[in-house]
């Protein structure tokens, strides 16, 4: 029975049958014997789904313990529990005690059970998985790309195990931003789970979600992401009930997307129903719920309502602080949220104090180089940015640029926007043609990798078109702005506001001196629109 409302997402009636019956066998049988040891371990299943995850961990450690000297330390049960403490400490923020216990846990049962192993395959699955979010991608691919080799192999190809390796290996060259690796991956794995699995399997809906989640996040295809994702809700909802967890996944996903449109108030509606009932089913301090309330909280900051955000976000914070802890990554995250929306209305000094801060403990926590890090340290340099204490920005917008090359490639969206906002720096200290130096290819960088009618290519344009005013090089600059305006106009129409004020950039390149003073008042104009 426990099992049943385990998989089904009832967590606390699962830990309400499998805590109840641990006890009894404790009494019955001592607290050693195997049957009450299993017992134990679905207790700590059932804290975890929960999101408890101290709780967990105040029971996995005595039963990691208690099986090493009742089974013994490669006892296959023995290996798991190991390997079920350490996603516990992953959870809580604690990385390194994690891999402390599961890069030996997966030499175990390579040895045991030899590398082929089912249980071998999944341990290396677990390990590859604390690399990706930990920020270390290569050691994550390498690890993934061997997998889904073995799996192959041992499996076949349209084995069910095979899919889920296959599966993660595209989520890590996702978050690599290698998106047309992921998407060669994951578009005929979607088609496969559809043959094998069956359309209304939960694997294949996952795949579904994970795939529309590709085309929204990565590749600009907002829309199609949308057509797939709306029948995936109803699809979710019939096959697994409207409060599943994975349809409560989907419905977040579905928030988010409509927020990327900026459809604020149909992503309003979905999420403050969907943090009721995230409250109901996992409870008002578990972790998925305190993630859908930070949601809630930056959609209302969306819809202009930013002044209510902070009350949302504040006591958001405490709490995370409070069940997580301090260092854990998503109570990192709601402080690193807070301070962006302190910047976002102009409350900078505020920002400031959470963020010089935080971009050390992100360092201490997740490394230097982690993405979240590199998040963090552009937002610091943003607010420096915005206070024109533009030195210390530079500061860091030099050595950030160089390390998201390294980590994320020069091709990834964060890479290119930090470029862009460097180049932007050397302007505000009159350093031209450093400037420029980044500008001229970022341009064309953009057009190949966004497309030339990109918003993002427009303003990276309109930013190159000012500089080579700025350095006398007047006729690129009117070349620049002309081609702006008429994409503008394609884009956005001749009477957005964007379009009409290129249009009166163009009239004031074409008509006045360079040096005037209203050359510095576009370039800060365009720079309020692009740094957040």
């Amino acid at each position: 029975m426990g099992n049943l409302w385990y998989h089904c997402g009832h967590y606390e009636r699962a830990h309400e049958v499998w805590s109840a019956l641990w006890h009894n066998l404790k009494e019955q049988l001592g607290e050693s014997n195997p049957k009450t040891l299993t017992q134990m371990n679905n207790v700590i299943r059932a804290y975890m789904g929960l999101g408890k995850y101290k709780d967990a961990i105040q029971l996995a450690e005595p039963l990691v313990e208690i099986s090493k000297q009742v089974l013994g330390e490669q006892d296959l049960n023995t290996l798991a529990r190991m390997q079920n403490l350490a996603s516990g400490y992953f959870r809580v923020g604690e990385h390194i005690k994690a891999l402390q216990i599961q890069e030996p846990v997966v030499e175990l049962f390579k040895q045991v059970l030899g590398e082929s192993n089912v249980n071998s395959l999944d341990g290396m699955q677990n390990l590859s998985t604390m690399y990706s979010e930990m920020g270390r991608y290569s050691e994550a691919l390498q690890i993934e790309e061997q997998l889904v080799v073995i799996s192959r192999l041992v499996m076949g190809e349209q084995n069910p195990g095979t899919f889920s390796k296959v599966f993660n290996l595209a989520c890590t060259y996702s978050s690599m931003g290698q998106h047309t690796k992921s998407l060669e991956l994951l578009e005929p794995l979607v088609d496969m789970s559809k043959q094998v699995l069956g359309e209304q399997h939960p694997d294949t809906l996952t795949r579904i979600h994970n795939l529309a989640l590709q085309y929204s996040n990565s590749m600009g295809r907002e829309n199609e992401a949308l057509q797939i994702v709306r029948p995936l809700l109803e699809l979710s909802k019939q096959v697994l009930g409207d409060q599943h967890p994975s349809t409560l996944l989907v419905m977040h996903s579905l928030a988010n997307m409509y927020y990327d449109v900026a459809q604020c108030n149909q992503a309003h509606e979905i999420l403050v129903s969907l943090v009721n009932m995230s409250k109901q089913v996992f409870g008002e301090h578990h972790p998925v719920t305190l993630s859908r309330i930070y949601n809630l909280a930056c959609t209302i900051s969306r819809l202009g309502r930013c002044n209510e955000a902070p009350d949302i976000l504040l006591p958001l914070v405490e709490m995370s602080k409070q069940i997580l802890g301090e260092y854990h990554p998503d109570a990192l995250a709601r402080m690193h949220a807070l301070a962006f929306l302190y910047s976002s209305i102009e409350r900078y000094n505020e920002a400031l104090k959470i963020q010089e801060p935080l971009v050390t403990n992100y360092k201490h926590v997740l490394g230097e180089q982690h993405p979240n890090t590199l998040a963090a340290m552009h937002n610091l340099a943003n607010s420096y940015f915005r206070v024109k204490d533009f030195n210390r920005a530079l500061l860091i917008f030099e050595p950030l640029v160089t390390i998201s090359k390294e980590v994320l490639g020069e091709q990834h969206s964060d890479t290119f926007f930090r470029m862009h906002n460097l180049a932007l720096t050397y302007c505000h200290i009159k350093k031209y043609d450093e400037a420029l130096q980044l500008s001229v290819p970022l341009v064309d960088k953009s057009k190949e990798i966004l497309g030339e009618k990109h918003p993002d290519t427009l303003i990276m344009m309109e930013c190159l078109a000012i500089e080579y005013s700025q350095v006398g090089r007047n006729t690129e600059a009117l070349q620049t702005m002309k081609s702006l305006v008429e994409m503008s106009k394609q884009v956005l129409g001749a009477e957005h506001p964007m379009s009409l004020a290129r249009l009166h950039n163009l009239r004031v390149f074409g008509d006045q001196h360079p040096d005037t003073l209203t050359r510095t008042q576009l370039l800060t104009a365009v720079q309020s629109a692009f740094i957040p």
